[in-house]
């Protein structure tokens, strides 16, 4: 391949590998800045302005200081150098603004989310636990009464039942051919008393457990309260927990290569850095490498091509300087001959004023 050839594709590489990471530098400055703007116009002016200027302000400081171009003063040289070096350093924070944000625990709302969810999830199934404990003790208290209601009764119906049947027993006795004698009588008392007794101590009961019932129902209602809004306190507390942690020693908010990366630089090295660390030095490595990048391939493309710009740029100012010359000779000529044009014209009028002048005196004496 010829030597031409050669230095045109490696020049041609260089440019479009500058192109490429200077469209990523403008990209990440682009979102950066948008973040910051409430107006995306400015944003994108502002990162296609400083992006365009620090381009620009490669190529011709090293032009300019390779040229040796006396009209490149220190104080412009000074400035050039601080506006270079000032954008270069708003690069680097853009991008490890951008690759922090990317890179430091991406599964960090996902993991929050789920950790949310899980703690939602056992405060309902706490609340249904104890929900359904309210119910069991109500339930066992309900039937401990009707237990003790259903004793009662049987204690008294028992007896009800022998009076009963002595009272049928009494019945198939006839006597005189009366067969509700005295027995009978006293039996049918008997059996009276036992049935008020029954009812009496059923209602008797029947009260107390009223009593006891609205008491212990009020006493387990704040028992059971108090429980729910400690629940309810301790599931909030957790809530705030979660949402104020940053998660920076769970792995599972980090990327995976990351954590399998700082496991195996703590295997080889012996010393673990966290995961802040790496996405930090990570993003600052790979952000100064884009610059350093930019810098360099937009500085060789220039070096390669000054001889040509150079003879260009000389054969250009000679060409625009003969052109002013010639176009200030011919300026001067024009003058002189509007000069010269003026002097006749005016010498013209004034052989024409005295031609006229020696007219009208001639004019009288003729008439005389």
């Amino acid at each position: 391949m010829p030597l031409t050839g050669f230095f045109r594709i490696t020049w041609t590489i260089q440019l479009g590998v500058g192109i490429a990471l200077f469209s990523v530098s403008f990209l990440i400055e682009n979102q950066v800045l948008h973040s910051f703007f409430a107006a995306p116009a400015i944003a994108l002016t502002l990162a296609v302005a400083l992006e365009l200027g620090k381009a620009a302000a490669i190529v011709w400081h090293r032009y300019l200081s390779l040229c040796g171009d006396t009209s490149y003063p220190r104080a412009t040289l000074f400035f050039s150098a601080v506006f270079r070096i000032g954008l270069v350093v708003l690069s680097v924070l853009c991008s490890l603004l951008y690759l922090g944000v990317h890179l430091d625990r991406p599964n960090l709302a996902s993991i929050r989310a789920a950790e949310l969810a899980a703690i939602d999830t056992r405060r309902q199934a706490d609340l249904g636990r104890l929900d359904a404990d309210r119910e069991r003790r109500e339930g066992d208290e309900l039937a401990r009464r009707r237990g003790d209601l259903e004793d009662t009764r049987q204690v008294h119906q028992r007896q009800i039942d022998e009076l009963e049947s002595l009272l049928r027993a009494e019945m198939g006795r006839v006597v005189g051919g009366v067969f509700k004698g005295p027995r009978y009588q006293e039996l049918a008392r008997r059996l009276g008393e036992a049935r008020a007794a029954r009812e009496t101590a059923l209602t008797a009961l029947s009260e107390r457990q009223h009593r006891e019932s609205t008491q212990s129902a009020a006493a387990l209602a704040r028992e059971f309260d108090g429980a729910r809004r400690s629940l309810l306190a301790e599931a909030e507390a957790r809530r705030r927990a979660v949402l104020e942690s940053n998660f920076d020693q769970d792995d599972r908010t980090q990327a995976p290569m990351v954590t399998t990366l700082i496991r195996m630089s703590a295997d080889c090295f012996g010393q673990r850095m966290t995961a802040p660390q790496f996405v930090f030095v990570f993003a600052l490595f790979l952000s100064v490498l884009t610059e350093v990048g930019i810098l360099l391939a937009f500085d060789t493309v220039t070096l390669a091509v000054i001889p040509a710009l150079a003879a260009q740029h000389r054969e250009a100012v000679m060409q625009e300087a003969l052109l002013a010359e010639v176009e200030g000779t011919a300026n001067r000529d024009a003058i002189r001959h509007r000069e010269a044009m003026e002097r006749v014209r005016r010498g013209a009028d004034r052989v024409a004023e005295r031609a006229q002048a020696h007219s009208q005196a001639a004019q009288p004496r003729k008439a005389a």
